[in-house]
């Protein structure tokens, strides 16, 4: 009699254990978008979260030009109702040509031509004050790169930023690990936690040309830790 034998073996999922370092959700470099000299910059700022201007470019200059600018706008527009409310009336005069007509009218139409002009130079004006406040929304300032009295120019870079809000953190995962890797459980340092998928690259990387890019977005501050990620199947 010949007896079979069936030795139950348990069927292991394995998967890869990839190397990952903790960062900051997001890193900016902060730079001037005009010229101007820094009247403003706290040096204290520097390693805190910040929710402020951050740095200020002296706009004397232009706040004075802007203000004469304004003041000419409203006597510009003053002086348009006048001259409509004489053309009105200069239309109903007996004996008035065509042409003279005509002449009251482009000095109207000229007065709107400068009246825009000047809008758009106001708005320039603006604009440009507005580039000299240099503000953060929760942004953790990790150096500057300037000293308040130093001059700058556009372009000039004034600080270095990170959103320190979350972490996330880069692999490079194998062809088994990224199928079905929406499915799959992440551990990180053996342990499952709050992890997940922030962005899946479809196309394998450049440089790593067998694995794709998948960055992961976890809850911690632990900043430049190394850890060890695992995708495991459910």
């Amino acid at each position: 009699m010949k007896f079979l034998f069936f030795v139950c073996v348990p069927i292991m999922l394995f998967s890869q254990t990839y190397m990952a370092k903790i960062e900051p959700f997001d890193n900016f470099i902060i730079y001037a978008q005009t010229n101007g000299q820094i009247v403003y910059l706290d040096k204290n700022d520097e390693t805190k979260v910040v929710d402020k201007t951050i740095v200020k470019l002296d706009d004397s200059l232009e706040q004075k030009e802007l203000a004469g600018y304004k003041m000419q706008l409203r006597l510009y527009e003053e002086k348009l109702k006048l001259l409509n409310k004489n053309y009105q009336k200069y239309l109903q005069v007996a004996g008035k040509s065509a042409f003279e007509k005509d002449e009251k009218y482009y000095q109207i139409l000229d007065l709107k031509v400068t009246i825009e002009n000047l809008k758009i130079e106001i708005a320039k004006l603006e604009d440009t004050i507005a580039k000299k406040h240099i503000s953060v929304r929760n942004l953790y300032i990790k150096q500057f790169k300037t000293n308040n009295g130093d001059y700058v120019t556009a372009g000039t870079q004034l600080a270095d930023a990170y959103d320190i809000s979350s972490a996330r953190a880069v692999v490079f995962v194998s062809r088994s690990d990224y199928e079905n890797i929406e499915n799959k459980k992440i551990l990180i340092d053996g342990k499952q936690e709050s992890a997940t998928i922030y962005k899946i690259d479809k196309i394998q990387d450049e440089t790593m040309i067998s694995a794709y890019r998948v960055e992961l977005l976890l809850q911690r501050d632990d900043f430049g830790k190394i850890v060890e990620v695992e995708f495991i199947s459910s």
